[in-house]
C-alpha cells in the first residue's frame, strides 16, 4: 500500500510541475512566441524627406533633414577569377522592402535562427539580406535588424506569392543572453517578437 501511495504522489508532484515548465520562461520553446507588426510613420515630400513610394527615384537612405541614417550599407567582398586573383569590394546597393510579413525566432542548440518574410513592391527583388542596426549589441535587450533587397524598378508588379522574398541570420547563444526583443524594420512596418 506505501508503494501505491508513493507512486501515486510523485506522479501527481510531476504532473502539476508540468504546467509550471510549460509557461516558465526556462523553458526554450516560450522564447520567442509569435511576432507583432507596428506601422511606420509615413513620410511625405513636404517634409523633405523621400516618401516610402518614391524610393526607386531617389535615395531613402539618406534623410534630407539631417536625421539618423535608418540603414547602413553593407561592403561585400567577391573573388574575381583569373590568373591573378583579386578582391573586390563592392558597396550593396540594397533598399528597404516595402513589408514585412512573418518573423519566426527557430531555437538551434548554438543560438537562433532568425527567419524573416518580407514583401518588396514588386517582382524580381534579389540579395536579400537581413542587416544589423545595433551594430555594438542590443539596445536596451533589442536587437534591431532591416530587411534589404536590390529591387529592380523595371518589372511588373505581380502577387504577393511572386514577389515573396526571405532572409535569415544567426544569433550566437551569447548575444541572446543579451536580447529580450528582436525587431525586424521594413518601409511601411516594424515586426518583433519578445521572450
Amino acid at each position: 500500500m506505501r508503494g501505491v501511495v508513493s507512486v501515486l504522489l510523485i506522479g501527481t508532484l510531476v504532473l502539476t510541475s508540468c504546467s509550471a515548465w510549460r509557461e516558465s520562461r526556462v523553458n526554450p520553446s516560450n522564447w520567442f512566441g509569435k511576432s507583432r507588426s507596428t506601422a511606420v510613420e509615413t513620410r511625405t515630400q513636404s517634409s523633405g524627406t523621400i516618401a516610402p513610394d518614391d524610393r526607386q527615384t531617389g535615395n531613402p537612405l539618406i534623410d534630407k533633414e539631417g536625421g539618423n541614417q535608418l540603414v547602413r550599407r553593407n561592403v561585400t567582398t567577391i573573388q574575381r577569377t583569373g590568373l591573378f586573383r583579386r578582391n573586390k569590394e563592392v558597396q550593396y546597393e540594397g533598399t528597404l522592402v516595402d513589408e514585412v510579413t512573418d518573423l519566426v525566432v527557430e531555437r538551434t542548440p548554438t543560438g537562433a535562427i532568425v527567419h524573416v518574410t518580407g514583401l518588396p513592391n514588386r517582382e524580381g527583388a534579389f540579395d536579400v539580406r537581413l542587416l544589423r542596426v545595433n551594430l555594438d549589441g542590443p539596445v536596451d535587450g533589442v536587437l534591431e535588424y532591416t530587411l534589404n533587397a536590390v529591387q529592380p524598378t523595371q518589372t511588373p508588379v505581380g502577387t504577393k506569392r511572386t514577389r515573396s522574398v526571405k532572409a535569415g541570420v544567426f544569433v550566437s547563444n551569447d548575444l541572446l543572453e543579451e536580447v529580450s526583443e528582436i525587431r525586424v524594420t521594413a518601409e511601411r512596418n516594424i515586426r518583433s517578437t519578445r521572450r
